[in-house]
Protein backbone atom coordinates (compact mmCIF):
# COMPACT_ATOMS: atom_id res chain seq x y z
CA UNK A 1 0.00 0.00 0.00
CA UNK A 2 1.15 3.48 -0.91
CA UNK A 3 0.70 4.92 2.59
CA UNK A 4 3.08 2.32 4.03
CA UNK A 5 5.89 2.99 1.58
CA UNK A 6 5.38 6.74 1.93
CA UNK A 7 5.75 6.31 5.70
CA UNK A 8 9.03 4.43 5.23
CA UNK A 9 10.42 7.19 3.04
CA UNK A 10 9.40 9.80 5.61
CA UNK A 11 10.97 7.84 8.49
CA UNK A 12 14.22 7.55 6.53
CA UNK A 13 14.19 11.28 5.80
CA UNK A 14 13.44 12.34 9.39
CA UNK A 15 15.11 9.50 11.33
CA UNK A 16 12.11 9.14 13.64
CA UNK A 17 8.78 7.33 13.70
CA UNK A 18 7.29 10.15 15.78
CA UNK A 19 8.45 12.95 13.48
CA UNK A 20 7.24 11.01 10.43
CA UNK A 21 3.84 10.52 12.06
CA UNK A 22 3.59 14.25 12.78
CA UNK A 23 4.48 15.16 9.19
CA UNK A 24 2.04 12.65 7.74
CA UNK A 25 -0.75 13.62 10.12
CA UNK A 26 -1.15 10.19 11.71
CA UNK A 27 -0.28 8.74 15.09
CA UNK A 28 3.02 7.14 16.00
CA UNK A 29 1.27 3.81 16.79
CA UNK A 30 -0.24 3.89 13.28
CA UNK A 31 3.25 4.34 11.79
CA UNK A 32 4.54 1.44 13.91
CA UNK A 33 1.67 -0.77 12.74
CA UNK A 34 2.41 0.09 9.10
CA UNK A 35 6.08 -0.77 9.53
CA UNK A 36 5.25 -4.08 11.23
CA UNK A 37 2.98 -4.93 8.30
CA UNK A 38 5.71 -4.12 5.78
CA UNK A 39 8.28 -6.12 7.74
CA UNK A 40 6.01 -9.17 7.50
CA UNK A 41 5.76 -8.64 3.74
CA UNK A 42 9.54 -8.32 3.23
CA UNK A 43 10.51 -11.02 5.73
CA UNK A 44 12.34 -9.04 8.40
CA UNK A 45 13.22 -5.76 10.06
CA UNK A 46 13.81 -2.74 7.84
CA UNK A 47 14.72 -0.35 10.65
CA UNK A 48 17.05 -0.58 13.61
CA UNK A 49 17.41 1.71 16.59
CA UNK A 50 20.39 4.07 16.59
CA UNK A 51 21.69 6.56 19.14
CA UNK A 52 20.01 9.38 17.20
CA UNK A 53 16.72 7.65 16.38
CA UNK A 54 16.23 4.97 13.76
CA UNK A 55 18.19 3.90 10.71
CA UNK A 56 17.84 1.33 7.99
CA UNK A 57 18.77 -2.28 8.60
CA UNK A 58 20.59 -4.20 5.87
CA UNK A 59 17.20 -5.41 4.59
CA UNK A 60 15.94 -1.84 4.70
CA UNK A 61 18.86 -0.69 2.57
CA UNK A 62 17.81 -3.24 -0.05
CA UNK A 63 14.14 -2.23 0.07
CA UNK A 64 14.60 1.57 0.04
CA UNK A 65 15.53 1.93 -3.66
CA UNK A 66 12.43 -0.07 -4.60
CA UNK A 67 10.29 2.14 -2.36
CA UNK A 68 11.67 5.29 -3.96
CA UNK A 69 11.00 3.97 -7.47
CA UNK A 70 7.48 2.96 -6.47
CA UNK A 71 6.73 6.40 -5.02
CA UNK A 72 8.19 8.16 -8.05
CA UNK A 73 6.02 6.11 -10.40
CA UNK A 74 2.96 6.57 -8.20
CA UNK A 75 3.45 10.34 -8.04
CA UNK A 76 3.85 10.54 -11.82
CA UNK A 77 0.56 8.73 -12.34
Amino acid sequence: PTEIVRSVACIVELGSFTKAAERLGITQPAISAQIKRLQVMVGGAIFERTAGGVGLSERGKLVLPLIRRFLEANDQI
